[in-house]
C-alpha cells in the first residue's frame, strides 16, 4: 500500500483508503478486499484473510458507555488455540479516553478498558480488587482469523504472541495479557443485547443471538444477597423474641392427674376420667402420660370430651421401653413416657375416655393433663417456613454459578475424579 499520510493506495485491488485514525493507525485492512498490512511495513504471512465475518456494528459507528462516545475503529474474529472456540472484538476509540473493546461470545457481551494500575504484577489464582473477588477463569493464546477496520496496533501478531488470563467476579471481569515482558491489565463489565443495542441506537435484532449465559452475566434478582441476609436474621430475632415471651407468658396449669389401673375396668372398655374445667379462652392443653414398663409396651386411644358440646379431640399413644446388658455395656430404647399437644382447645368442662390396651406384665398408668403449654413447634414450624426461601435462593444461585463455571478449566465446582 501506498499514499498520502491519511490515505492509503491498496496494491491488492487498487482502493484508496482514508486512515481515519491518522498517525495512530499502525495497521488496516483495505476496505474493498481485506487485504490486512502493517503501515509502513508489508505483511508477508497473511495477507488476505480465509475465513470472513460481517461485523455486526459497522465500521465508524459511534455508541456511548458510561456517558463516553466511543467511534468503531475495527473488528477482529479471534480463536482460542487448544479449544478453537471463537469470539467477536470491536476496537473502539475516543479522542479524550483513548480506547476501549467490545467483546461478543454466542451474544453475550463485555466492555473492556485498559487500566494503569493492574491487581497485581504476578497473579494468583484469584484476588481481590477493587472490593471484588476474582477468580481465574480461563488462560489462553489466540490467532486472528479476520479482520477489518483499522488498529492502533499489530493486532495479528500481539494476538499471537500474547497468553492471556482472564478473572471474573460477576458482571466485572479483570484480564491480563502478557506479552514478552510487557503486562497489560484490562477491566470488563457485562453489558446485556439490550446495552448494546441502545449505546448504538440500533435494533437489538441486528446483533447475535445470545445463546447460554454469559459468564460474567451477574445472577439478576430484585434484591442483593446481603439485604436477604439481613431481613431473614431481622424475622429470626422477631421470631425468637416472639417465642420467649409466649414461653414466659404460659401458665402451664394443671388441671387433672390420675392413675388408672386395668383392675377397675371390670366389665367396661374403657376408662372415663373425672371432670375438670379448662379456663382463659381457647389455648393449649399437654397431656403427660406415663407407664412403668421394663421390656414391655402399651398402647391407649384417647377422647378429650367437651361436655357441654361433645366436641371429642382424639389422639392415641403407644408407649415402649426395653433395656439390656450386652457385650459388657449396657443399652436402652424407647420410654416410660408420651406426650400428647392439642394445640387450640376451647374453655369449658371436659373428661376423658382413655381406650388402653395392656400387655401381660403391665396394667396400670398414668396421665396428668396441663393447660396453657408453651411449645416448640409453632416456632420450628415457622423457622423452616422461614428458611425454605433463602434456601431456594441460595440453591439456586449454586447452581447458575456451577453452570457459569462449565466450560472454565479452573472451576471451583469441579468435583476429583
Amino acid at each position: 500500500m501506498s499514499g498520502s499520510n491519511y490515505t492509503i493506495t491498496c496494491l491488492n485491488c487498487g482502493t484508496v483508503n482514508t486512515v481515519r485514525g491518522k498517525a495512530m493507525t499502525l495497521a488496516m485492512t483495505c476496505s474493498s478486499c481485506q487485504y490486512y498490512v502493517r503501515l509502513g511495513k508489508w505483511n508477508t504471512d497473511r495477507n488476505i484473510f480465509g475465513y470472513k465475518d460481517e461485523p455486526a456494528i459497522p465500521i465508524g459507528a459511534k455508541g456511548k458507555f458510561d456517558g463516553v462516545v466511543y467511534e468503531v475503529m475495527g473488528f477482529v474474529v479471534k480463536q482460542e488455540s487448544k479449544y478453537h472456540y471463537k469470539w467477536r472484538e470491536y476496537l473502539l476509540f475516543n479522542p479524550m479516553h483513548g480506547y476501549a473493546f467490545l467483546s461478543e461470545y454466542s451474544g453475550n457481551w463485555n466492555f473492556v478498558w485498559p487500566v494503569e494500575v493492574g491487581p497485581k504484577d504476578n497473579p494468583d489464582m484469584e484476588f481481590y480488587y477493587e472490593e471484588s473477588f476474582y477468580r481465574l477463569y480461563q488462560k489462553y493464546s489466540a490467532d486472528v482469523i479476520y479482520a477489518r477496520g483499522e488498529f492502533f496496533f499489530d493486532v495479528v501478531d500481539l494476538t499471537a504472541s500474547t497468553t492471556n488470563h482472564e478473572y471474573i467476579a460477576p458482571p466485572y471481569m479483570t484480564t491480563l495479557e502478557k506479552n514478552g515482558d510487557s503486562l497489560l491489565w484490562c477491566k470488563g463489565e457485562y453489558c446485556s443485547p439490550q446495552e448494546v443495542a441502545q449505546a448504538f441506537n440500533i435494533p437489538v435484532s441486528r446483533l447475535p443471538k445470545k445463546e447460554g449465559r454469559g459468564y460474567t452475566q451477574p445472577v439478576v434478582t430484585s434484591f442483593k444477597e446481603g439485604t436477604l441476609i439481613k431481613a431473614s436474621l431481622a424475622i429470626l430475632l422477631v421470631i425468637i423474641a416472639l417465642q420467649f415471651y409466649f414461653n414466659s407468658s404460659a401458665k402451664e396449669e394443671v388441671v387433672f392427674s390420675g392413675t388408672f389401673n386395668q383392675s377397675e375396668l371390670k366389665d367396661q372398655k374403657f376408662f372415663v376420667s373425672s371432670s375438670f374445667d379448662l379456663k382463659g379462652g381457647t389455648k393449649s392443653v399437654a397431656m403427660d402420660i406415663y407407664a412403668p414398663l421394663v421390656n414391655d409396651w402399651f398402647y391407649a386411644d384417647f377422647a378429650l370430651i367437651n361436655e357441654t358440646t361433645g366436641t371429642e379431640y382424639n389422639f392415641s399413644k403407644d408407649i415402649e421401653y426395653y433395656s439390656g446388658y450386652e457385650d459388657g455395656e449396657s443399652w436402652s430404647e424407647g420410654s416410660t413416657r408420651g406426650e400428647a399437644f392439642l394445640s387450640e382447645i376451647p374453655e369449658g368442662r371436659y373428661h376423658i375416655n382413655i381406650y388402653p390396651e395392656f400387655s401381660v406384665s403391665y396394667q396400670s398408668f398414668s396421665i396428668r393433663v396441663v393447660r396453657d403449654v408453651s411449645s416448640l413447634s409453632n416456632f420450628i414450624v415457622i423457622l423452616v417456613l422461614l428458611a425454605i426461601f433463602p434456601a431456594v435462593f441460595f440453591i439456586r444461585k449454586y447452581m447458575l454459578e456451577a453452570k457459569r463455571w462449565e466450560d472454565s478449566d479452573y472451576s471451583p465446582y469441579a468435583t476429583e475424579e
